[in-house]
């Protein structure tokens, strides 16, 4: 059977190996070997405690562009590509002799990888590469440039530059030549994993939107009784801690649950109506006992919330949940808390009043069930079936075709 590597090379937070790790299992599943590579080992240290598998550390090429501010105005996806090694030419080599050097050792027959310029340029016309993404993280690849993720705004570094550093290291590597730098991006397998109202390229999109990887959750009632909110929120983003004292100043009843939570911050919470987890909490259960969901932004949490019938208050700490959440406040699905808002004596009342937006609510449920009426996504079938489809046309890599 075939080696298969999976995983991702840029990224923070969970939310890469929730969407992988039924890939993984799914390739097993058939009998073939499955290796899986990320960046950020120590982050998921718990999750990964739990699996019994190959485990490969990547090159972490994120760096900063001299003269460019922090955060940087990222326009398109080339210049999230300068922020993780195709700035420099020596940085980007020295990633991809990284990556050369462990493929060699992997011998994969595929690579199924989520967010990895540079794993892509290391495998350009050597290696077959499914991507399965979210539509951020998969840009449109069929001209010659990648589009702005927000109409009007310009790459913050010109693209010729960073073709100029791909060519660079390729030529000195003696592989393959890019002519474009979206060529190898257009890969065997492009399947975008999440729902239309969340793909940031909207018409632009040509690659098949397949749904979550998790799957969807059942529409549901809104529950009886008054307003309650359940927050998913994180402690490690400087936002949220000014937020929960806004959540434990308004009158709703509601449930929080914060990735680092403390004892000195959960006391610091209570008060009547308001319960503190300390373990996250079945999502479908949370949806069937909530009015309002409450969190950053992530593309999980925002499929759930959104076919479980559930309107969303966001509170973004990146751009690609900034995306996600404006598309929501235009579908008035939503609301998105601006920075400046964080900090008010105001924010009680903000939430009290998107708690109480009965129309938003129902609109949030008629939409649940128009994704319902889309038929089963079956997400993982369609990307096993794909891996299975290049994995039949493809041949056999040897360590010689990987040196």
């Amino acid at each position: 059977m075939a080696h298969v590597l999976v995983g991702y090379e840029l990224g923070a937070g969970h939310g890469h190996v929730h969407r992988l790790m039924p890939v993984v299992r799914a390739l097993e599943a058939r009998g073939h070997e499955v290796t899986f590579f990320l960046r950020n080992i120590k982050e998921n240290a718990v999750l990964l405690a739990r699996e019994r598998r190959a485990i490969l550390p990547v090159p972490d090429l994120v760096e900063r562009i001299p003269g460019v501010p922090t955060p940087a105005p990222i326009a398109t996806y080339s210049d999230i590509m300068c922020h993780s090694g195709f700035f420099r030419r020596q940085v980007l080599h020295a990633g991809i002799m990284a990556w050369r050097t462990l493929l060699a050792q992997a011998k994969p027959d595929l690579v199924v990888a989520d967010h990895s310029p540079a794993l892509l340029l290391a495998c350009f016309k050597r290696i077959p590469v499914v991507q399965v993404a979210d539509g951020f993280t998969l840009p449109p690849a069929e001209a010659d440039e990648f589009p702005s993720y927000r109409k009007g705004r310009k790459a913050m570094v010109s693209p010729a530059h960073v073709l100029r550093v791909m060519q660079d290291v390729q030529k000195h590597n003696r592989q393959p030549q890019p002519q474009t730098v979206t060529e190898p991006f257009r890969t065997a397998g492009r399947l975008v994993c999440t729902l239309p109202e969340l793909d940031p390229y909207g018409p632009l999109r040509r690659d098949p939107v397949i749904g979550p990887v998790e799957g969807l959750q059942e529409p549901q009632p809104l529950p009886d009784g008054g307003p309650r909110f359940f927050a998913y929120l994180s402690l490690e983003h400087k936002k949220t801690k000014p937020f929960l004292k806004g959540l434990r100043a308004c009158g709703l009843a509601g449930e929080i649950f914060a990735r680092g939570m403390n004892d000195k911050v959960a006391k610091s919470l209570e008060r009547p109506g308001l319960t503190v987890h300390r373990e996250p909490q079945p999502m479908n259960e949370v949806i069937a006992r909530s009015s309002l969901i409450i969190h950053h932004g992530g593309n999980g949490t925002c499929c759930a919330a959104l076919s479980g019938g559930r309107p969303q208050v966001l509170v973004p700490t990146h751009m690609e949940a900034r995306l996600s959440a404006n598309a929501l406040a235009e579908l008035q699905l939503g609301r998105l808390l601006l920075p400046k808002e964080l900090e008010r004596d105001t924010l009680p009342q903000i939430l009290e009043e998107a708690a109480a937006d009965v129309a938003m609510a129902e609109r949030a449920v008629a939409r649940s069930q128009e994704i319902k009426a889309r038929g089963p996504q079956n997400t993982v079938e369609t990307i096993l079936a794909t891996c299975l489809e290049v994995l039949e046309g493809a041949p056999k890599t040897s360590a010689s075709s990987n040196s």
